[in-house]
């Protein structure tokens, strides 16, 4: 199937998707052709400019769902589209083969895999539990893997990231951090929020060619709270963070070595088990 998005003005009116996948298990979508839609700026309740736009793909409480050999007609690193995707509570969600912008789950997924394929500038989004696998695959985003700040940047499971490319914010200047997220421990979200308990890395190539002057290497992990550096920041609602981290032949373009975050306090009790 394709589906073609043509004459799009200077503004208009977000809907829910071309493909909307809800409430149902065991779907497919292959060989398909979409289209990511333009962002629009319009005044939010603050009174202040905010984006929106359509997403092409919509899925919500659906279960087993596959996209297998999926691209989209405009660029995947063109910031003026949307991203391409949008899910809210499911489970077992799988990209194979798929040339997309983003990956994004909002309010949560149970177990996602993406394989053999290409991610764009939103790159991977997520929050949830269970195991999320990225392998053989190449991520154009600010991070490798961003756990979504508004609702808590919480995975409760395990990260497996084996055989991929990650250049970082499409190849533009930047200091490069594979897992990205904010967490204050002032909200309550309603729910106890963590991090990976473990994350695995293996074989990965950072292409950190454009940095900046002083950069210092990429980190693991960014820095997700600025005020906590040192024991007198109290979390009203603690962090779990995770244990460790295993990395195995992690390789830059900058030949700089990575390193754990430009917040040392905060992850201080992280285990690296590395093969350098």
């Amino acid at each position: 199937m394709e589906h073609h998005v043509t004459g799009e003005g200077d503004h208009g009116a977000p809907y829910g998707g071309f493909i909307n996948i809800g409430d149902c298990a065991f779907v497919t979508v292959r060989n398909t052709i979409l289209t990511g839609h333009k962002v629009y700026l319009t005044i939010g309740s603050a009174g202040v400019s905010v984006s929106m736009g359509t997403y092409d793909l919509s899925l919500n409480r659906a279960v087993n769902v596959s996209f297998i050999n999926c691209r989209q007609t405009n660029d995947i690193n063109d910031s003026k589209y949307w991203g391409i995707l949008g899910s809210n509570y499911c489970k077992n969600l799988v990209y194979d083969s798929c040339t997309l912008s983003r990956f994004d789950a909002h309010m949560g997924v149970a177990n996602a895999t993406i394989r053999n394929s290409t991610l764009g500038h939103q790159g991977i989004n997520a929050i949830g539990s269970g195991t999320f696998t990225v392998e053989n695959s190449t991520i154009y985003g600010r991070n490798l893997i961003s756990l979504r700040a508004d609702y808590g940047s919480t995975w409760q499971g395990e990260f497996f990231i084996r055989n991929c490319i990650f250049i970082p914010a499409g190849g533009k200047t930047t200091s490069a951090s594979l897992i990205g997220g904010s967490y204050s421990g002032q909200h309550d979200f309603g729910y106890t929020c963590y991090m990976p308990e473990r994350i695995t890395i293996e074989n990965l190539r950072i292409d950190d060619s454009k940095h900046p002057d002083d950069y210092k290497g990429p980190a693991i992990f960014a820095d997700f709270n600025p005020e906590m550096t040192s024991d007198s920041y109290i979390e009203k609602f603690p962090y779990v963070r995770t244990r460790e981290v295993i990395l195995k032949n992690v390789t830059t373009a900058s030949g700089k070595t990575l390193r754990i975050s430009d917040n040392k306090f905060m992850f201080k009790d992280v285990k690296v088990n590395s093969d350098h």
